[in-house]
């Protein structure tokens, strides 16, 4: 499975006029390194989709942890970029004001790891 392309990629351009009508000195930083950082992979992934994705045989039987990682940052075209990254500035800002950077970032980084440990133990 390949990302597909839709031409001018119109979720992403959503996207940006999202975070530009915010104000980029509006989003606190982890918000917005999460979003650039999810931008980045999805303008030049790192793997192909289906090399991303996670499954217990994959994972588990021929060892490729690296999905574990990968699989949160990859999305399979614009506009699911699109309704992750819009819902995610929006919860990212009040929710990294309210629990401060280093605690916010933990908590993205732990629960995007954990939450694919979750499905693999449910698919399992």
């Amino acid at each position: 499975m390949q990302r597909r392309s839709r031409g001018i990629n119109t979720g992403l351009i959503l996207l940006l006029s999202q975070i530009f009508h915010v104000g980029i000195n509006n989003i606190p930083p982890v918000t917005l390194a999460t979003l650039a950082l999810n931008i980045w992979f999805f303008l030049n992934p790192q793997k192909p989709l289906y090399s991303s994705c996670l499954s217990v045989e994959k994972c588990y039987q021929q060892k490729d942890w690296q999905r574990l990682l990968l699989s949160p940052l990859h999305h399979a075209d614009d506009w699911h970029l699109y309704f992750n990254m819009a819902s995610m500035l929006w919860k990212g800002i009040n929710l990294e004001r309210r629990l401060g950077s280093r605690w916010f970032a933990y908590v993205i980084t732990a629960f995007s790891v954990l939450t694919g440990v979750v499905y693999l133990l449910l698919q399992f």
